[in-house]
């Protein structure tokens, strides 16, 4: 344990502890133990885990990846966002984290006592906003009804096969995006989504038969909220009459807000951070800064 941990109140943990932390406060993707564990299965990057207590009860938990980063920083290489992180902790206690970060996530800012916001320092993140007006959702609705009505349709990623889901992801990015974008890899999507089916949400558009647009959503629920992570998408540019892009995410909007209503639980639904030309989120999104932790 070092100095700095043990001056803070944080003491050595594990993947277990880390768990059943987890569970019972939530936390993002990027924190989520499944997705852990398959990094941990890999045996890439080295895991330390933390935790701290108030009256005999753990309070707060986190991991360190190679001894510095805090959360998974994976996003090069597989499509688990880093744009911002929450790590579990009891929304009634506050700690003084011993890591440095500035991607600690704004629903954090009255739990970390040495924490600031990091104006200028990292990229603010798009959260898709809580409501929109009737009038947005009529004009929504009525754009989905005329792709359904002109041989579109909506099919569920959770009732896909991994497989399935990477190639159609590889596909539809590729034509949005051409060589501009890096894609990830096919078959590292498939062995990360085969080992977290759990965690897949999201649809696909099919029109006439042929894959359209696809936002691939990787959800972490809890006891009090669901993190949605949105690691980008494609969709077919030959289609932009119908503007699929638009249309698969105002479907995967509506479901997950409506999954929120059922189960009375808030929504923090990440469609990433912001940066030239990823203006046109704000039709969908509010701007939260990330924050900094000072350290000691």
């Amino acid at each position: 344990m070092t100095l700095k941990h043990a001056l803070c109140g944080w003491v050595p943990s594990d993947f277990d502890l880390y768990q059943e932390t987890y569970l019972k406060y939530g936390g993002s993707v990027n924190m989520h133990p499944d997705v852990v564990r398959f990094f941990m299965d890999e045996k890439k990057l080295t895991f330390d885990f933390w935790h701290t207590e108030h009256n005999g009860d753990i309070t707060a938990a986190y991991f360190v990846t190679d001894k510095k980063y805090p959360g998974l920083n994976v996003c090069q290489d597989y499509p688990v966002s880093y744009d911002e992180i929450i790590l579990p902790a009891a929304p009634d206690q506050k700690v003084i984290l011993p890591t440095k970060t500035n991607r600690l996530s704004s629903v954090l800012r009255g739990c970390v006592r040495n924490s600031i916001p990091a104006f200028g320092q990292a990229p603010e993140v798009y959260r898709i906003k809580e409501t929109f007006s009737t009038k947005t959702t009529r004009k929504r609705n009525g754009e989905l009804k005329r792709f359904i009505n002109a041989g579109g349709e909506i099919r569920s990623l959770a009732e896909m096969a991994a497989g399935e889901i990477a190639d159609l992801y590889v596909t539809l990015f590729r034509s949005r995006f051409v060589d501009s974008v890096r894609c990830y890899d096919k078959f590292r999507i498939e062995a990360l989504l085969s080992a977290l089916p759990q965690m897949v949400s999201g649809n696909a558009l099919f029109f006439h038969g042929a894959p359209c647009a696809l936002d691939l959503m990787l959800c972490a629920d809890n006891r009090s909220f669901l993190y949605v992570d949105v690691p980008n998408g494609g969709f077919d540019p030959q289609l932009s009459a119908f503007s699929p892009g638009s249309l698969v995410m105002w479907t995967n909007i509506q479901a997950a807000q409506e999954r929120c209503r059922r189960d009375n639980k808030t929504l923090y639904f990440s469609i990433g951070r912001n940066g030239k030309g990823w203006g046109y989120k704000q039709q969908w999104a509010d701007l939260f800064p990330v924050r900094k932790v000072l350290m000691l």
